[in-house]
């Protein structure tokens, strides 16, 4: 009996010892502000000021920090998986190269904080202020940034693929370049005067978003919606665009010289476009308005141009082939150098009698 009750109390003081550890580090921490290598997993630290303190290296995954102050402490090389910082305090905060999958920030603040190549995956971001914080390099795959404040803000060579960005204000961001966006849900974002050239817009929501004066050279819209979306000035030249729905797109203005449009749906106000140097093919632009608009030594293909204001736009030197302008205005519209045999003409207004024929 004896021995069976000296192994039950050796039993109770392994199972002890840890949590006397645990205990240790955190009154370590609260007493010197430093705890590098600690376990404090699972440990509730909710409303605690630890501003300043070092837990570089530390274990604190499944940790609860809701509304604890860490500005200006250092979780560089942290374990933070299921880590809880919803309204914590991170400003300044060092968490450059950390691993937090599905992490929860929201209402935190992140301003000035360096999450700098940090793999950020799904993290929840709703309503935190991401000022000034370095985020370039970070894996922010499916991450939702709902109502979050983004001034400033480095989002270089970040991967937002699948994130959720719906009605954020990103137009005074620091830097998006080289980020990628594929899938991104970015209805009513604002994103307008920024430089998003040779970006990866791959089936991206843009519904209603502000793209106005945004620069997209070069940039990939393959499949993307851009239903409504508002993009007078913006310039996407040398840009690929390939089955994108841009149905009642503002695109008074713009730029496509040299783009390459297959397969897709506009219509709007693209007044004055140019489209000078540009690749169409099975383009829809059925009833949009063209008036004004530039397809100087343009390539168009199967194009629909069924209904639309063409009124004073200029074909000169264009290559068409097969396009569709019944019902077109073609007033004052100029074809300098085109033959237009083999395009269907039924109906068009200000074309002459015999097209193949224009000078």
């Amino acid at each position: 009996m004896s021995k069976k009750l000296c192994y039950l109390f050796i039993f109770i003081l392994s199972l002890a010892a840890p949590l006397g550890a645990t205990e240790l580090a955190v009154k370590q921490l609260l007493a010197n502000g430093e705890c590098r290598q600690c376990d404090l997993s699972g440990v509730d630290l909710r409303m605690t000021n630890l501003s300043g303190s070092d837990l570089s290296g530390a274990n604190l995954d499944k940790a609860i920090l809701y509304g604890s102050d860490l500005s200006d402490a250092n979780l560089q090389g942290a374990s933070l998986r299921g880590t809880s910082f919803a309204r914590a305090d991170l400003s300044g905060a060092n968490l450059q190269g950390v691993v937090i999958k599905r992490g929860r920030f929201s209402r935190a603040d992140l301003s000035g904080a360096n999450l700098q190549n940090s793999d950020l995956e799904e993290a929840n971001f709703i309503g935190a202020n991401l000022s000034g914080a370095n985020l370039s390099g970070a894996n922010l795959k499916s991450s939702i940034f709902t109502e979050s404040r983004l001034v400033a803000t480095d989002l270089s060579k970040t991967t937002l693929d699948g994130a959720d960005l719906r009605g954020v204000d990103l137009s005074q961001v620091g830097s998006l370049s080289q980020a990628s966006f594929k899938k991104t849900n970015l209805r009513n974002s604002n994103l307008s005067g920024l430089d998003l050239s040779h970006i990866d817009f791959s089936q991206a929501r843009l519904l209603k978003a502000n793209l106005s004066n945004t620069l997209l050279v070069s940039s990939l819209l393959i499949e993307t919606e851009l239903k409504k979306a508002r993009m007078g000035g913006a310039d996407l030249s040398q840009a690929t665009l390939r089955r994108s729905q841009m149905h009642g797109v503002n695109l008074k203005g713009a730029q496509f010289q040299g783009a390459q449009l297959d397969g897709v749906v506009v219509s709007g106000n693209l007044i004055e476009a140019n489209f000078s140097e540009a690749r169409i093919v099975r383009a829809n632009m059925n009833g949009a308005n063209l008036k004004g608009a530039q397809f100087h030594q343009a390539k168009l293909e199967f194009t629909d141009f069924g209904s639309a204001n063409l009124y004073a736009a200029d074909f000169t030197q264009a290559a068409l082939h097969r396009c569709n302008f019944r019902k077109a205005n073609l007033r004052e519209a100029k074809f300098e150098g085109v033959d237009l045999t083999g395009n269907i003409m039924d109906g068009a207004r200000g074309v002459e009698s015999d097209p193949s024929q224009a000078k």
